[in-house]
């Protein structure tokens, strides 16, 4: 019997039950796993976020309502923690797409063992372990004995060794050098393979329309990666956002809170001042924030 004349058979059926089900009973294991793993972390932190509860005080936590948020927004180490991390994330991810979009282009049809072999390293750092790369980049920018001071001693373009990590003002950029370093090749790889997906066809009929290698990437190439840069920035800009193993292995948010973002921030307030509801306060701050970039990630997802 064909899969149509199985739906006819199907439909008097279901207008003979008189309703449709608005839950099926099929997806409600899928829905006891998700309000277990997520529905009750979030909603314990919500009820959190609206206590006075410190882990080492012997008094229970009590009721402070919207306290712990106002205190929030005069906290001037939160709007520096959040400063840093639009820094870190929007930072970061700019300059990779960036220089996975370079690289996209520059070896786009070029064949041959020797590119294959390029396009491999140049996929090797997204292949590291994130905290492996952390300690990798602190080893190079030591300031005795580092490869990075070594270097621009031996060029002559520094006289004494820099203290890459330990100055405020040079820490951010060290770290989202290694940031950029291991995510680049992510954005390689995903415009690589639109590039390829380009049809032949437009291809050719610009090519006999005498187009030239710039106009060609302007009028051509680019818009059909304008949905995959969207895409996968979106979704780096969420990882980054969480992310904690390369800024807490290469300074712990230092030094001072030059490096502190909101996750680092978090952590520290959660586990090293055990202030559970201040914390639990800007958890939800960030979640809210998170949830932005998740709806704009939905959305392109849906325009694609």
């Amino acid at each position: 019997m064909s899969n149509t004349a199985v739906m006819e058979n199907q439909k008097p059926v279901r207008r003979a039950s008189g309703r449709v089900p608005w839950l099926d009973w099929m997806v409600m294991p899928t829905l006891a796993v998700l309000a277990l793993v997520v529905g009750y972390p979030v909603v314990y932190t919500l009820m959190l976020s609206v206590q006075d509860y410190n882990l080492l005080d012997i008094v229970p936590g009590g009721y402070v309502g919207a306290g712990n948020y106002s205190s929030l927004f005069s906290d001037p180490v939160f709007w520096t923690a959040l400063y840093n991390t639009a820094v870190y994330t929007f930072g970061s991810v700019f300059v990779s797409a960036l220089l996975g979009l370079i690289f996209a282009l520059l070896l786009d049809n070029l064949a041959g063992p020797q590119f294959r072999a390029v396009r491999a390293l140049l996929l090797v750092p997204w292949a590291v372990p994130f905290v492996v790369v952390a300690f990798l980049f602190r080893y190079m920018y030591m300031q005795n004995g580092g490869i990075v001071n070594e270097m621009l001693l031996w060029s002559g373009l520094i006289d004494h060794p820099v203290p890459w990590l330990n100055n405020a003002a040079l820490a951010m950029p060290a770290v989202m050098v290694a940031n950029i370093w291991a995510m680049a090749p992510f954005f390689f790889l995903l415009l690589s393979a639109a590039l390829s997906g380009i049809p032949n066809e437009v291809i050719e009929s610009a090519r006999v329309d005498r187009a030239r290698t710039w106009s060609m990437i302007w009028h051509i190439k680019l818009p059909f990666l304008r949905n995959p840069l969207i895409v996968s920035s979106l979704l780096m800009i969420i990882a980054n956002f969480n992310d904690f193993a390369k800024i807490w292995a290469m300074t712990q948010g230092g030094p001072g809170f030059s490096t502190t973002t909101l996750v680092v921030y978090v952590y520290r307030l959660a586990f090293e001042n055990f202030e559970f509801g201040y914390a639990s306060a800007t958890g939800v701050i960030w979640l809210l924030l998170l949830l932005v970039f998740a709806v704009a990630y939905v959305r392109a997802l849906r325009m694609n």
